[in-house]
């Protein structure tokens, strides 16, 4: 064969082999390509469905339209509700979805203005539980420790060297005030009110469960110490802002966005003002304001893992043997149970173990017996038994 010949089909093979070479590499950057991106799109999906599984408010509690009654169990709590001339705002959810949100009566009669959805309560002592909550983001940061004493920070309290933080979230310390004696201070000033508080705590030396205040104001004294902070601002920091609740404020005469408080009489609701001194003196346990959304967000947030994991929150929740109470909650046979009253406003809130049925009840009119409180738990009861 002559050797120019020889040369070219050899160049010719040559030529093809990189052909093939080439057409084979493009194609595997291809499937790579292709695996890439399937891959992407599914972190994508993950992503989204990871986001969706997260409880509705984890972002902020977006509806800001009343809800009307969604089905027949809705319904019958508006009417009970209108049937006891129910002024405030109620919300009800069911398995993770709001089936009722929505205002009644007043928020401030003389001027003509009604509640809205968006209208601020105070909630009493459902701070409390509150409280309890930055007491447990201290102990996840290692700031501190449930069975710390509270001679490590208040040595001056009698027998603080027996008494536990865990006592106190538990109301279980002892610990007692005279708390007329802190109200003739007339003074809004929270380091005069604290160091009052110090002065005038005594100790029962039965330590068993007894509902007194005074723990969660040390408590409160406690987290400004370790956080070199007031209460406000940490709670602002650590609470309201990472949980974007747009609608929760402490008591300001200015802010209107707060109802007036009113009482029930023969000829309707009779306004009587509360002193700013009076709520200043609930440090940590019953001065701030919250709307309906804002405190159904707060208690999904407590229960959604975000911002607590189960071994927190049953630490934090944990009873003593033979009691109820717990860092704001009371621990019932089916639910969680919570209440604040003051100045002639009442918060109630039962729902579910795992926090996604339940009834939150707002009201700005003191016009029962006994409030609110046992109407809830029945109407709890209601909402539970459809779910």
């Amino acid at each position: 064969m002559p050797r120019r010949l020889h040369r070219k089909r050899k160049n010719i093979k040559l030529r093809l082999g990189l052909s093939i070479l080439l057409i084979v590499i493009l194609a595997l950057s291809g499937i790579y390509i292709e695996h890439a991106r399937k891959q992407q799109t599914a972190a994508e999906k993950n992503t989204d469905t990871e986001l969706v599984s997260l409880p509705e408010t984890s972002n902020g509690f977006k509806n800001k339209q009343p809800i009307e009654p969604k089905n027949a169990v809705s319904a019958n709590i508006e009417q009970a509700l209108v049937e006891k001339n129910f002024s405030g705002t109620v919300l009800v959810f069911q398995q993770g979805k709001v089936i009722l949100n929505k205002a009644y009566g007043w928020k401030d009669q003389a001027k003509k203005i009604h509640n809205t959805i968006a209208t601020q309560y105070c909630i009493g002592s459902v701070q409390k539980g509150q409280t309890a909550y930055l007491i447990m983001q201290a102990v996840k940061s290692g700031k501190l420790f449930l069975d710390e004493k509270l001679s490590a920070f208040f040595p001056q309290v009698p027998n603080s060297e027996n008494i536990s933080i865990k006592d106190m979230l538990n109301m279980s310390s002892g610990l007692r005030i005279d708390e007329k004696k802190i109200e003739t201070l007339n003074t809004t000033d929270t380091k005069e009110i604290l160091s009052e508080t110090l002065r005038q705590t005594t100790v029962s030396p039965n330590a068993g469960y007894s509902y007194q205040p005074v723990n969660y104001v040390l408590l409160a004294g406690i987290l400004e110490q370790i956080y070199q902070t007031d209460y406000n601002s940490l709670f602002d920091k650590v609470l309201k802002d990472p949980m974007e609740l747009k609608e929760t404020d402490f008591y300001s005469e200015s802010n209107k966005d707060q109802a007036l408080s009113y009482s029930q009489s023969a000829n309707g609701p009779v306004y009587a003002p509360t002193t700013a001194s009076s709520y200043a003196d609930e440090l940590g346990t019953g001065n701030v304001f919250m709307s309906s959304g804002d405190l159904y967000q707060y208690f999904q947030n407590l229960f959604n893992d975000r911002y607590l994991t189960s071994q927190d929150r049953a630490e934090l929740l944990h009873t003593y043997l033979g009691e109820k109470y717990a860092s704001g909650l009371y621990t019932m046979a089916n639910r969680y149970h919570t209440r604040g009253v003051k100045a002639r406003f009442e918060t109630v809130a039962d729902f579910s173990k795992d926090g996604k049925t339940g009834i939150i009840l707002l009201s700005n009119v003191w016009n029962q017996p006994k409030g609110y409180n046992d109407l809830v738990g029945q109407l709890y009861n209601k909402v539970a038994a459809v779910s």
